[in-house]
């Protein structure tokens, strides 16, 4: 914001007006904001708690040379408990790295019997988790970070709660039907709270950024949903309780994953956000905590596009709606698969991810 100048000489209100336009300044610009400021995060490829020490640290040193402000990564079962979750975070923090924890639930969260699911793992419908067994795990996950005096910045909770793989209040096999997305929303919203309470408690991280669940916006009507950002807007009403904003937390931003098509980069990014916007509005931004691409083989795409170009395309695309959609930070999915080889090395294309990564973080 351009100031006038003023005289030298001036009345007493002039000076006064003055100060008060440089102690508006931040304020004003920080509003106003840079639609090409990105935050770049790296995801990478989740459960670094499962690594060894070394490759915890290997991995999370080469995210931050490429740039990444963030990093995201889930609490997961691990050898050594909740001693490795507390390694991973102060390895993050040492880089000074921002974290996003991601929270999912876990077979020891149930006292009912869990059967395999189609994706590989037992089936969890978060409808029938015990809430007590989970936030106990929760409680002693966090008590572990704050005794080891570690900072979190962001919470999602949940993970692709609109498939099957994750949730199983989605049914499989069928359509979900309008009692079936009602008795999911509850499920969710429930445990969205139960967690929301325990983070924003006080003695935890009552700063902490809670996000929703990454939307997946993929597979088939036959095991996630068609329309997610529409089931993330049913948490507003579920049985009267908004389980986005109440009395007790707000929820900061909504999760979103978006994975783009080779064939139409722009088209897919954009059509899939204005989705999201069209349901959900634009009172809380948008945090896409995956983004990137699903299949290697598909480059050099028919057009001779490489990955390397489809990144730019992307973020060129992310560029554009950002100027009338307010985001949160973006997570590129994943490291150790798109970006690095087998021996650790960054390809071609990490440098184009890490040219802007740098560039925004200034």
């Amino acid at each position: 914001m351009a100031l006038t100048r003023r005289p030298a000489v001036g009345s007493l209100f002039s000076f006064v007006l003055l100060l008060c336009s440089f102690s508006l300044l931040p304020q004003f610009a920080l509003a106003q904001g840079n639609p090409r400021n990105l935050q770049i995060g790296i995801d990478p490829r989740s459960n670094l708690t499962g690594e060894t020490e070394e490759s915890r640290q290997k991995i999370l040193e080469g995210i931050h040379s490429l740039g990444a402000t963030w990093v995201r990564d889930g609490f997961a079962k691990s050898p050594n408990g909740v001693s490795d979750l507390v390694d991973v975070v102060r390895r993050a923090k040492q880089l000074n790295l921002r974290f996003i924890v991601q929270i999912v639930q876990v077979d020891g969260d149930y006292d009912v019997p869990l059967q395999p699911n189609r994706c590989g793992w037992h089936a969890k419908p978060l409808g029938q988790i015990d809430l007590t067994k989970y936030t106990n795990r929760l409680r002693a996950q966090l008590d572990a970070l704050k005794a080891a005096n570690l900072a979190v910045d962001a919470f999602e909770i949940g993970n692709e709660d609109d498939t099957d793989c994750y949730n199983a209040d989605i049914p499989t096999g069928r359509t979900a039907a309008a009692q079936d997305l009602k008795a999911a929303a509850r499920g969710y919203g429930k445990f969205l709270m139960a967690s929301a309470e325990v983070i924003h408690d006080p003695k935890y991280y009552p700063q902490a950024k809670l996000i929703t669940f990454g939307m997946a916006h993929g597979g088939t009507p036959s095991n996630s949903l068609p329309e997610p950002a529409q089931f993330v807007a049913m948490l507003r009403n579920v049985d009267g309780v908004n389980y986005l904003d109440n009395d007790k937390y707000h929820v900061d931003g909504i999760g979103t994953h978006i994975y783009a098509s080779p064939s139409d980069v722009t088209g897919s990014v954009t059509k899939t956000l204005e989705a999201d916007v069209a349901a959900l509005g634009t009172s809380k931004p948008f945090w896409l905590t995956e983004w990137g691409f699903l299949n290697d083989k598909s480059f050099p795409t028919k057009k001779g596009e490489s990955l390397s170009q489809a990144i730019s395309e992307y973020l060129a695309a992310v560029d554009s709606v950002h100027r009338r959609i307010p985001l949160g930070p973006i997570c590129f999915y994943s490291y150790s698969v798109w970006l690095v080889d087998e021996s650790g090395n960054p390809m071609p294309q990490a440098e184009v991810l890490a040219k802007r990564a740098r560039a925004d973080a200034r």
